[in-house]
């Protein structure tokens, strides 16, 4: 297989992992928007060299060569040997199986929410989180709401919906369909959910009148809350506990750690985006192909 094929998709990936490794101390607004950009980014490099592979195995046959070079700008490399080719059907075939049990958890996450502002489930289990639709619902447990004092609630509340306000299931579907598509970028999607978190926290804190400390209470109170199918979608219980904490109500980033931690957020994104170009641009090319039949 061409170095050429593969080297930018290995190098794109690299920098995501490495993204995903340092805690960036940046606004949360920023840091998600940035962090989100670098993971589909990579996800969408790394789908072009499979998609490419594939397509390099399938044009072996005259047959499937001659349907596909009617269109000069397909990812195609004739470079690609039968192992791996075979390596990359396989590697499609376990990404769709993924990206299809994201898809069935964020829908199970939505259901029965439709035309809902609240829903309260019936169960001990501590449950919170912010389904998103038209309004959009924030679903929470009737344990949960048991556990709290009335200042808690609130706090749960304007946390969720602070995630439907800013449409952080947006970030955090595109978050775990990187992750379906490149198991590496955990770490990454970890600093994701963080920063989505991380945006609640300061929205509720702002609601409640500023009184961080009380945020703070309610997110060791309520740690627990969540569910298995709302990595799609903002849970309350999302991201590292300890690190929402002490942002709340640590001693503040000096300014100078935060250029940095900005300059260097910004030089890793553009180095995923430069190694991304390089697969990018078949992508860029067959949309336009097909926009203009």
């Amino acid at each position: 297989m061409s170095v050429a094929l593969v080297a930018p998709a290995l190098l794109a990936v690299g920098f995501g992992i490495l993204a995903g490794l340092v805690r960036w101390p940046l606004r949360p607004s920023v840091a998600l928007s940035v962090l989100t950009g670098m993971a589909a980014c990579v996800a969408a490099t790394v789908s072009l060299v499979v998609a490419s592979a594939v397509l390099g195995l399938a044009a072996r046959s005259a047959l499937v060569l001659s349907l596909i070079e009617w269109c000069p700008v397909v990812p195609l490399h004739h470079q690609v040997g039968l192992l791996e080719g075979l390596i990359a059907i396989v590697a499609a075939v376990v990404v769709a199986r993924r990206i299809r049990r994201v898809l069935r958890r964020r829908r199970w996450a939505v259901e029965g929410t439709a035309g809902r502002h609240l829903s309260v489930l019936e169960t001990s289990e501590p449950i919170a989180y912010a389904a998103p639709g038209n309004p959009g619902c924030v679903v929470v447990s009737r344990g949960l709401l048991d556990s709290l004092s009335p200042k808690h609630r609130q706090v749960v509340l304007a946390h969720e919906r602070a995630h439907l306000h800013h449409k952080h299931h947006r970030y955090l579907l595109a978050a775990e369909l990187a992750l379906a598509i490149v198991p590496p970028l955990r770490s990454l999607v970890e600093q994701i959910r963080l920063a989505t978190e991380r945006s609640a926290d300061e929205d509720a804190a702002h609601i409640m009148g500023g009184d961080r400390q009380l945020v703070a209470q309610t997110i060791a109170r309520a740690a627990l809350s969540g569910h298995a199918y709302s990595k799609t979608v903002g849970a309350f219980g999302g991201g590292s506990v300890p690190a929402r904490i002490d942002a709340l109500v640590g001693p503040p980033r000096a300014g100078g750690l935060r250029a940095m931690a900005a300059i260097g957020s910004i030089a890793t994104a553009l180095a995923v985006v430069a190694s991304s170009s390089v697969q990018a641009h078949h992508l860029v090319d067959l949309v336009d192909h097909v926009c203009n039949l």
